[in-house]
């Protein structure tokens, strides 16, 4: 079985008064601006994979009005009657289409100790910005202490060699108190006895999980952010002070807490304040590769698998952003369902425009509203779909303007993908560069001449007379030698392949192109609307079918 996370509905929690979000298993790439709740999804999501490994108590206070604890929204409280506060998941099989509901709140524990959710907490990975700026608030003076943010944002889904928790020894010994119902006598001493076996048994996998993730750090570091650095960079988190416990009763006993540090070497030379060396864009840069590290050497099986991240690059600029995009979208995290929040409106639109805003597998959404109304998720509408909106309106000239955008984004992303790399954030290529730049790659695989000479212009219906469909002609040929007809038959057959499946697809995709480029002169180039000659309705209508089917003759092709 394959579980994707199909839909979330959450009532009075947070933010959210009563909030439902469909995905039917795909990724989800949100903008929230600040208030509309997009960091209550975050918790919401958090808060419920982590439920499977909690008491019942330990849930049921974030819905329990009487608590301190509780997390529900002040606004929905407010109410006569309120709506009881709960999370509901729906996953759904992906070989049975069959959906199961769980749900939390303060009366029903529907995740306690089921096996999905279990497995899908370990599995899953959750990264925030608070991560990377826990690796930037110290001081210059200070040494770099990671252990506080180690324990909260890295520990919860690590796992030892030897298939142990780390996180439910270390839940055992944290506080440091042995004995916290002051038990005396044999039951006292054994108190204090299994607290130091807990102890011992922690600093006994610390190290070795700090180890591995240092270790993938490294080489997540060189292969994706290396390649402009004047000066080799080495990274090296280590624990420096081991957790331990000492004494066997309350008057000598000492609980000394780990200590995990982290150092750069640049060029050979040790830094031991990062922070005051280096600028923040590397400084996150290193964060990021210590973290993705934890997820990749954290590797956990399970039915479901989420990568939730919240607005983890508001310290990158544009450029670094969408390097760490490209990361997220490659084969290293393919098995995870990812759901991407953030409240930069810049980074939506570029992150949207780089997947594509058609994709199957994605849907992209606004939330709308604030904690005192109804918060909802919109759908982030195409430029293409903006202009059909602007059509029936009969606003021509605003149709006009979203579908040149719609085929600015489109070939700017084949450009991309035909030059095998990003085009530099800020730098201008015109429509028509973009496009003939797209055309020019497809030709790579049609010789010109076989393109403008026999497959330009033939319709669909006459492809398959190009060639014979048989090859009885060969057969018949008394001049050849059986070892000729072969190669011919041979040849033939490769000739046929190629006109009825990949030259032709080229074929449609230069065609498609070509239309569009006739276009622009008319309707697709702004300085032509600000003329005396007017747009005319079906001119625009024509130009928003081509432009639509030159993104799906494109996506078509290996984009």
């Amino acid at each position: 079985m394959k579980a994707r996370l199909h839909e979330i509905a959450i009532s009075n929690f947070k933010a959210f008064r009563d909030f439902r979000l469909n995905l039917e298993g795909r990724h989800l790439l949100l903008y929230g601006p600040n208030g509309a709740g997009k960091s209550s999804l975050y918790w919401a999501l958090y808060t419920f994979l982590q439920s499977a490994r909690k008491p019942r108590h330990g849930i049921a206070k974030y819905f329990d009005p009487a608590t301190p604890e509780n997390l529900l929204n002040i606004y929905e409280q407010k109410e006569t009657t309120p709506k009881p506060g709960e999370i509901a998941l729906t996953l759904r099989d992906t070989a049975t289409r069959n959906d199961t509901t769980y749900r939390i709140s303060q009366a029903d524990h529907g995740t306690f100790q089921q096996p999905t959710i279990l497995k899908g907490d370990l599995a899953s990975d959750f990264i925030t910005y608070r991560f990377f700026f826990g690796f930037s608030h110290f001081r210059n003076s200070e040494e770099f202490d990671l252990w506080p943010l180690f324990e909260k944002e890295i520990l919860p889904f690590c796992v030892s060699t030897r298939g142990l928790s780390p996180l439910d020894i270390w839940q055992k010994i944290r506080d440091g108190d042995p004995n916290p119902n002051n038990l005396s006598g044999y039951a006292g001493s054994d108190a204090y006895s299994r607290f130091k076996t807990d102890a011992t048994q922690f600093a006994s996998i610390l190290p070795g999980i700090v180890n591995s993730i240092s270790t993938e750090a490294q080489k997540f570091y060189d292969e994706h952010f290396s390649s402009g650095d004047p000066a080799k960079v080495a990274l090296k988190l280590a624990v420096t002070t081991q957790p331990s416990a000492a004494g066997s009763n309350q008057s000598d006993f000492k609980f000394t807490l780990p200590v995990m540090k982290f150092g750069v070497q640049i060029g050979g030379h040790t830094v031991t304040r990062p922070q005051s060396f280096l600028n923040e864009a590397k400084l996150t840069q290193l964060a990021l590769s210590v973290r993705f590290a934890a997820s990749l050497v954290n590797l956990h099986e399970s039915d479901l698998k989420l990568l939730v991240l919240d607005d983890l690059l508001v310290s990158l600029d544009m450029s670094n952003r969408m390097q760490v995009v490209e990361i997220l979208l490659s084969e290293t995290f393919a098995n995870y369902q990812k759901i991407i929040l953030t409240h930069d409106l810049g980074f939506f639109r570029e992150f949207k425009r780089r997947i594509g805003g058609n994709h199957a597998d994605w849907c992209f959404l606004n939330l709308q509203g604030n904690a005192a109304n109804q918060i909802a998720a919109k759908s982030d509408k195409t430029d293409l779909q903006k202009a059909e909106d602007y059509l029936q309106g009969h606003d021509i000239e605003e149709a006009a303007m979203f579908l040149r955008k719609a085929a600015e984004d489109t070939a700017k992303r084949y450009r991309e993908w035909a030059e095998g790399k990003s085009l530099p954030p800020g730098q201008f290529f015109s429509l028509t560069e973009n496009l003939r730049a797209a055309r020019n790659k497809l030709l790579e695989g049609i010789p010109v001449s076989l393109y403008e000479r026999v497959l330009k212009n033939t319709p669909k219906e006459h492809r398959a007379l190009l060639l014979s469909s048989d090859d009885e002609d060969l057969d018949s040929n008394a001049s050849l030698q059986p070892k000729d007809k072969g190669i011919l038959k041979s040849k033939r057959r490769d000739l046929r392949n190629a006109l009825s499946d990949d030259g032709w697809a080229k074929m449609e995709a230069v065609e498609a192109v070509d239309r569009v480029l006739e276009m622009t002169e008319r309707v697709l180039n702004p300085a032509s609307h600000g003329s005396s000659t007017p747009l005319y309705e079906d001119e625009v209508i024509r130009a928003k079918r081509l432009i639509g089917h030159l993104e799906r003759v494109l996506a078509s092709n290996p984009v």
